[in-house]
């Protein structure tokens, strides 16, 4: 439900500015700055740096894992700290951005690899959507989303 409302009010603020260009950016000063703070994120990741990802995930954050499970932020950090999610490798060769504002969308693609409950996490290689918001000035991750990538099934 909070999901759905969530989408409903960033479609709502994107799409209020009718005379407005939706542009996937992958270079302008916000879209570098975000993507410094999305690489400081991923590093936080690999080191297991519980104080760096509790200061970029919002209050509200929302991970939504590629195993279909909707985790809040302290559930999620809680399989970090805890050793019950592990990443081994966590890259984003690919990352594009639409900045709008105090809201910023990042989709792309994640190398990986982690292990969850000591067995290791069935592909390695996912599309994902983040999306930031700015609180109190600084960007803060509020939802992040993945599944699976692949090739679609032949006709």
């Amino acid at each position: 439900m909070c999901l759905r409302l969530l989408l409903t009010i960033l479609s709502a603020l994107f799409l209020s500015n009718a005379h407005a260009q939706t542009t996937w950016k992958t270079d302008s000063a916000s879209a570098r700055e975000l993507t410094e703070l999305n690489n400081k994120l991923i590093a936080a990741y690999q080191r297991g740096d519980m104080e760096t990802l509790r200061s970029l995930l919002a209050k509200e954050h929302v991970h939504n894992n590629v195993f279909g499970s909707k985790l809040d932020k302290e559930t999620f950090l809680k399989d970090i700290e805890s050793g019950v999610l592990e990443f081994l490798r966590y890259e984003t060769p690919e990352i594009e951005w639409v900045i709008r504002g105090d809201i910023a969308i990042a989709t792309g693609l994640i190398d990986a690899d982690a292990v969850r409950d000591g067995k290791p996490v069935p592909a390695n290689q996912f599309r994902f959507t983040r999306i930031y918001v700015k609180e109190l000035g600084e960007w803060k991750v509020l939802l992040f989303h993945n599944t699976m990538a692949g090739q679609p099934p032949a006709p």
